[in-house]
């Protein structure tokens, strides 16, 4: 039945209602919007002339192979880093191997502009390493290249294969391993032809987060990318043109990042279902301690992968309070002046940042909770309709979603244009399927029979909720609304598109004062920003014990 479980419950029929009203409102509609813009050429008449243009020009042909080649690059070498670097932590137990559990804390939150930046300060051409190499007669290859590109955003995307990876080890019966081994099987055969076939959903799931993350990213691009051009950075200099720009251009290169992503989508979960495997709960295999030799080239690997996940926010802190001559550093001195001036003298961006996503955040936290619900308790085509859309931002890179929502709400019956609701609006839509999962997880365990005594004794749907549903998730819900604040507060590629002046956020800052040469006061905002972000999590996990981007 189309209605299923909500035909006997009008409260929650009317919620479902209301929830795909609002993603078919401010998410189909400026897509499909932004869609439509993209097949009508400048005489007005409709058509793919758009489409023939962009790959009929030389110079936008380089941009949309230069994306792919940049994803398949990061994606390859993220998933062998992350990859060996899960199998190692699940396989083998061995001295420093809990550190790991923090790198999706520090790899995630640290905006990708405050990375850029400070491998900047580290490798640039001006930087610590080639002024340290120059008496030696040495200076390394230009970071403003492929090499320079590949190493930033591998080591900035390499968490997510590590995840997707671990997990799916760590779900893994160890039996099938044990079966194979003892056969005679050596570890090398048994892990090539056991173990990577039953990792290759999660492995799949994994490349297919770390490729859409690149190809859709900003800000490491638009700061190191000038020779290699990518359809993120490319969109939005069209987007912010002296003439405006082609908006049959701009539109058409953003629909081609939402194709490349949706198709990725779609070829991703027809491999997986075509490769389901069951398995015994409980039976994951343990890790084996390992000491000599083998335990310190595995401590040494964890340690080098972290203390390079580490060294962009060290380098910042470093940065921030170091005396600078315009664009000349003076490392070895001290100064305040610089955090002083990002703090005391223009707070404007944090106090923008902190208000935009509080906001977000608090409405992200209740559509997450009522949808979560609907999608695991209220089955129905409804739901199911909703669960799709919800994940639909996923594929959507920020610059895609800033671009689609101008041209959507730029005049009309609703205009948000120049106000703050339309970038709470894209944080909203950005962060709320993390947002969804993380409050789904637990009401999947969750008895229906537990809601259901609820109701046999007189308590409505709601108030059952509330009562019986609510404190279950809770933990989930509060852990998922840090994250959303905090990823919220690091957001640049769909701000980038729509702030407006007065309005500048924390990353809009850095970014602006990276472009302008001014790197130590762009490290005292980079700096404020990350005891904004950090603060929060480090009271979450360990004040009220909850597990923000934990492994364990």
């Amino acid at each position: 039945m189309m209605l299923g479980n909500l035909r006997r419950d009008p409260a929650w029929l009317t919620t479902a209602v209301l929830a795909l009203g609002l993603l078919a409102i401010f998410l189909i509609w400026p897509l499909a919007g932004m869609l439509g813009k993209s097949l009508i050429g400048p005489d007005g008449r409709a058509g793919l002339d758009g489409y023939v243009r962009f790959f009929s020009d030389a110079s936008y042909r380089e941009v949309f192979f230069n994306t792919l080649i940049l994803g398949a690059a990061v994606t390859t070498t993220s998933m062998l880093v992350g990859g060996a670097l899960a199998l190692v932590v699940a396989r083998w137990r061995f001295p420093l191997a809990g550190l790991v559990t923090a790198l999706p804390l520090v790899t995630l939150v640290i905006p990708d502009v405050v990375v850029a930046a400070a491998w900047v300060l580290l490798l640039g051409r001006q930087g610590l390493v080639n002024a340290l190499l120059a008496p030696l007669g040495v200076e390394l290859p230009s970071l403003y290249s492929w090499w320079g590109l590949v190493f930033v955003m591998t080591l900035n995307n390499y968490v997510y294969a590590f995840v997707a990876v671990l997990v799916g080890l760590k779900s893994m019966d160890r039996s099938l391993e044990e079966a194979a081994q003892s056969l005679g099987r050596p570890m090398s055969r048994v892990l090539g032809g056991v173990t990577l076939p039953l990792l290759l959903p999660s492995a799949f799931a994994g490349a297919l987060i770390v490729f859409t993350h690149v190809i859709g990213s900003f800000g490491v691009p638009a700061v190191l990318g000038a020779r290699t051009p990518v359809l993120a950075v490319r969109a939005y200099n069209e987007f912010v043109s002296e003439m405006g720009g082609n908006p049959q251009m701009q539109t058409t290169m953003a629909c081609l990042l939402v194709f490349l992503g949706a198709g990725l989508l779609l070829v991703q979960k027809l491999v997986v279902e075509r490769r389901q495997f069951q398995m015994e709960p409980g039976r994951s295999p343990h890790a084996q301690p390992i000491a000599g030799w083998r335990a310190v080239l595995a401590s040494a690997a964890v340690l080098g992968i972290v203390a390079l996940s580490l060294l962009p926010a060290l380098v910042v802190v470093v940065t921030a309070f170091t005396p600078s001559v315009g664009p000349v550093l003076r490392y070895g001195g001290f100064t305040l002046a610089h955090v002083q001036h990002a703090m005391v003298r223009a707070p404007e961006p944090l106090y923008n940042s902190l208000f935009l996503a509080s906001i977000a955040t608090a409405a992200g936290i209740v559509f997450s909770i009522a949808s979560a619900y609907l999608i695991v308790k209220r089955r129905s085509m409804l739901t199911h309709a909703l669960d799709v859309l919800v994940m639909l931002p996923l594929t959507i890179a920020g610059t895609v979603l800033g671009i689609a929502l101008i041209n959507a709400f730029n005049s009309g019956w609703l205009v948000l244009t120049g106000s703050w609701v339309i970038m709470a609006l894209a944080y909203f839509l950005r962060r709320v399927p993390t947002s969804v999962r993380a409050a789904a997880g637990p009401l999947h365990n969750l008895k229906d029979s537990i809601e259901e005594a609820s109701m046999s004794l007189g308590v409505s749907p709601l108030r059952s909720f509330w009562r019986v549903v609510l404190p279950v998730i809770g933990p989930s819900v509060v852990a998922a609304a840090v994250l959303m604040w905090v990823t919220t507060l690091s957001e640049l590629s769909a701000t980038v598109v729509l702030y407006f002046g007065g309005m500048n956020t924390m990353p809009i800052e850095v970014f602006q004062q990276i472009d302008s040469g001014r790197l130590a006061l762009a490290c005292a905002y980079s700096l404020v920003l990350l005891l904004t972000i950090f603060v929060p999590l480090a009271l979450a996990r360990w004040v009220f014990k909850l597990k923000v981007g934990s492994l364990q």
